[in-house]
Formats: structure tokens, C-alpha cells, sequence
């Protein structure tokens, strides 16, 4: 096995030089650590990570929490992040949790992390006490709402991007559109529903209950939107499109909808939110928001890095989106009387 003292004999070093280039501590000449390194490269010479860890006191593990791994939108998020931190030198430790009190307090308490990345969609009383452990261990989140709490984050304008999606059905000639979202207490809390609804106050039409379908927080997978929409074609269909709070729950309503005998687009438009990789394969292929979510996952380690090591950067990162026009939404075509 490959020792640093391989290392330092075959660049010409001492061992006390390989090891300031190996842990970036300390002075070495630019000639001298380009020799280190490729003497490291040659030998195939892997640092003992755990020595490491000892002697600076870093154990080099992030835990990432999140709800629901099963969705794709967090498993992206999770792929960007875990490039990220494998590129800085960090392990990842993926938890699920419904982010009880004593499900996160107790994982940090008895696992020794640099740091915490929370990718659960959480309430704001929940934010407040994420703000409040912040003096046991760095923490990053990435959050669906605004929020002016010290916790550095990384969110999308969600309620600006389900705005710009339920104005494009309304452009189409929509104007009795279903809403396919989760539940929340505060509106504020509940960006996508927000974003609905400023665009029907912007474009003066009516807000109907019938059209408003809500279901638990945690309820993400394409089998909650199928049942909810199922329940709704029990009723008289009054709508004419479906924007639906992910890609998921849309998935399902198409499901039910095809069931029923409703043509996607020609008699109902659908809209997604997020832009998972099936998204492009339905058929038809289905019309969303995207959102960066391999970037998403990368920001989040930079702050948490950057939280753990003192570097200063913004310690909130709002990204872009996008709506992705594929093949779901069709105009409202207008009876003509004869």
C-alpha cells in the first residue's frame, strides 16, 4: 500500500511538504506542489480520510433529510448535491424523515456530520426551529417559500413560475382551470396555490371551490393525483385544464382523465411543475415548469461548505425556471352556434 512517504520520495519532498499540499495548510511553491501532486497521481496514493478527520476534528459527512426520496424532484436534487460535495472532499448520508422534532434532533445528536442539508418541505414554525439548532451544526435548506429567517437557502420563485403557468392556460382561452396541489394552513406557505391565485386575480376571473383539489402534504406519488382527480370526474366537469403542483400528481389526473375518456389536449389541457425525466415520456408528452434541480443540489453544497469552513458567500440563492411547452395544453376551442 501507497504511504505518504512514497509520495515524498518520489517527488523529492519530505513527508511534512506532501502533507501541507494534501491538506492545503501552510506555504509550498507552486513547482513543488505540482511534483506532489503528480507523484500522488502516478502512485495512485490515497489519503487516509480518517487520520484526516481526527486531526481536524471533520468527520467530511454532510446528512441530507428529506421526506420522500421516491419522488424524483428530491432524487435529482440529491444527485446534484452529492456531485458536489464528492468534488469538495465531503461524504453524503441520506435520512428520510417526516421532520418531527425528534426525528432530526435526535440524528444529529448522535451522528457526528460537518453539517445538515434539509430538502423536506417544511412549514415556517418548523423553519423557526431549524433557525434555532443552527449553534450545533451548519444547516442548509432548500425551502418552497420566501423567508427572511437566517438559514441559508437555496428556493425557486415557485409562486411566480405557477403563475406564469396558469396565465399561459388563460392566454389559451382557459378560464375554469383546475388546481392539483397540496394543503397548507397559510396561503403564504403554499407558493404554487398563491401563484394560482394571483393569476386569476390579475385576469379578473372567478375563483371557484370545485376547482381548488388539495390533498395532505405528503402525499406525492401519481396514485394521490389519479384518486383525487377520480373523484372529481364523479361530478360535472366545469373545467376545461388541470395545473397540477408536480409532475406526479399531473401523471395521475392524466391517468384518470384518460379512464374517463377524456382526450389530452383536445377536451382537457394539463400542466405539470418540475419537469422530472418522465415528463418528456408520456404520451402525450407533458407541458410543466422546469425547475434546476441538478443546480438546485450543487448550490446546496456550496453554502453548506461554505458555512462549515467561514467562507463568506450570499447565504440565499433564488434560481430560475422555465415553462417547458411539450404537447398537453391546446387552445379552448369556442362552440359556434349554427
Amino acid at each position: 500500500m501507497t504511504t505518504r512517504h512514497d509520495v515524498a520520495k518520489r517527488a523529492g519532498v519530505s513527508p511534512s511538504t506532501v502533507s501541507r499540499v494534501i491538506n492545503e495548510s501552510g506555504y509550498v511553491a507552486q513547482e513543488v506542489r505540482l511534483k506532489v501532486e503528480k507523484a500522488i497521481e502516478e502512485l495512485h496514493y490515497v489519503p487516509n480520510r480518517i487520520a484526516r478527520s481526527l486531526r481536524l476534528n471533520e468527520s467530511m459527512q454532510i446528512a441530507c433529510i428529506t421526506h420522500n426520496i421516491t419522488n424524483p424532484f428530491y432524487s435529482e436534487i440529491v444527485v446534484g448535491l452529492e456531485s458536489e460535495l464528492f468534488q469538495q472532499g465531503y461524504t453524503l448520508s441520506l435520512y428520510t424523515s417526516n421532520f418531527s422534532d425528534r426525528d432530526y434532533q435526535r440524528t444529529i445528536a448522535e451522528r457526528m456530520f460537518d453539517g445538515v442539508v434539509v430538502l423536506s418541505p417544511v412549514e415556517l414554525s418548523k423553519m423557526i426551529e431549524i433557525e434555532q439548532i443552527q449553534n450545533r451544526v451548519p444547516i442548509a435548506v432548500y425551502w418552497d417559500f420566501s423567508s427572511t429567517l437566517a438559514v441559508p437557502g437555496v428556493t425557486v420563485d415557485l409562486c411566480q413560475a405557477m403563475q406564469n403557468a396558469t396565465e399561459y392556460l388563460i392566454d389559451s382561452g382557459h378560464e375554469r382551470i383546475i388546481f392539483l396541489g397540496h394543503e397548507t394552513l397559510k396561503e403564504e406557505e403554499n407558493p404554487r396555490f398563491l401563484g394560482y391565485l394571483k393569476a386569476h386575480r390579475a385576469r379578473r376571473l372567478p375563483i371557484r371551490d370545485e376547482h381548488i383539489l388539495t390533498l395532505a402534504s405528503w402525499a406525492d406519488s401519481p396514485t394521490f393525483g389519479y384518486q383525487k382527480m377520480m373523484d372529481r370526474l364523479q361530478h360535472p366537469v366545469t373545467f376545461t385544464a388541470v395545473v397540477a403542483a408536480n409532475d406526479l400528481l399531473a401523471f395521475g389526473a392524466m391517468r384518470a382523465l384518460h379512464e374517463k375518456g377524456y382526450r389530452i389536449p383536445e377536451d382537457v389541457s394539463v400542466i405539470g411543475f418540475d419537469d422530472v425525466d418522465l415528463a418528456q415520456l408520456t404520451i402525450p408528452s407533458l407541458t410543466t415548469v422546469h425547475l434546476p434541480t441538478k443546480q438546485i443540489g450543487e448550490e446546496l453544497a456550496r453554502l453548506i461548505v461554505a458555512k462549515i469552513t467561514g467562507i463568506k458567500i450570499p447565504s440565499s440563492v433564488v434560481l430560475s425556471s422555465s415553462l417547458v411547452i411539450r404537447e398537453t395544453v391546446a387552445p379552448v376551442v369556442k362552440k359556434v352556434n349554427v
